[in-house]
């Protein structure tokens, strides 16, 4: 079976050693610069409380802060990979960094479609920059994408009676792999408990016929949070949409 009927087939494809040792340097220093740089309003960022105190949970719209990110993003290599699985071209929908520092929160069982405006399908590509285990707080995925949309709890996480009904399993990843998943795909994760950060890039797109959408999605997403706040009722931080993210708001 080849990638395509894979992916089809299950919803997630697991791509082992993509990139090379260079191509991580570069992008480890890439993500360095921007974490520093939060502060500065560089991109979109957004932060949890751990039990050793606040940290970055995540950074968003930063494809054009560095040039290293603009050649994974917007380069070749990731087209080549999923304009089989499209059957088109695609084009980039969003962009994001989970740091997943020791103690960070992971997710709710979740489809992402649930949280993605303006495009029905996407794909993503998680590229992990440190192992990804089932310490750290790996994906887990599910069956069920070929379902569509799963029952929510309207809070954009699947319903808990659908979620045990399926069938879980991890997907550990060494810094190097790729993994691509579809926006129907179920996944969740759990905290990080090593006592080192479980970085990851997740990059998500959309088949370029269905049209550009990523800056009309962050100026949503910005006009949400300015409406809405950071927290989910002073419990959870809220770093999309949907509430399925575990974290515990910073403290003040």
């Amino acid at each position: 079976m080849n990638g395509v009927e894979s992916y089809q087939r299950d919803g997630w494809l697991h791509l082992p050693a993509v990139l090379d040792g260079d191509q991580l340097r570069l992008l480890d220093d890439a993500v360095e610069r921007l974490a520093a740089s939060a502060a500065s309003g560089v991109g979109l960022h957004h932060h949890e409380q751990t039990d050793a105190g606040a940290v970055l949970a995540r950074s968003e719209d930063f494809v054009d802060a560095d040039p290293v990110f603009d050649e994974l993003l917007r380069g070749e290599l990731v087209a080549s990979l999923l304009e089989p699985l499209f059957g088109e071209p695609p084009v980039l929908f969003k962009e994001k960094i989970n740091y997943k520092h020791p103690g960070g929160g992971g997710f709710a069982p979740h489809q992402d479609a649930a949280a993605y405006r303006f495009v029905d399908h996407h794909i993503s590509v998680m590229v992990p920059l440190d192992p990804a285990t089932e310490a750290s707080g790996c994906l887990w995925v599910a069956t069920g994408f070929e379902r569509g949309m799963l029952p929510t709890d309207g809070r954009g996480r699947i319903r808990s009676d659908v979620a045990a009904t399926l069938a879980w399993r991890p997907v550990p990843l060494e810094p190097g792999d790729l993994l691509l998943f579809d926006s129907h795909t179920p996944h969740s994760s759990e905290t990080n408990r090593t006592e080192r950060p479980r970085r990851a890039l997740y990059l998500t797109y959309n088949a370029l016929s269905a049209g550009d959408h990523r800056d009309a999605y962050y100026a949503d997403k910005r006009a949400e949070f300015a409406r809405t706040g950071g927290d989910v009722d002073g419990e959870r931080v809220r770093l999309s949409i949907s509430d399925d993210f575990l974290g515990r708001p910073v403290a003040t």
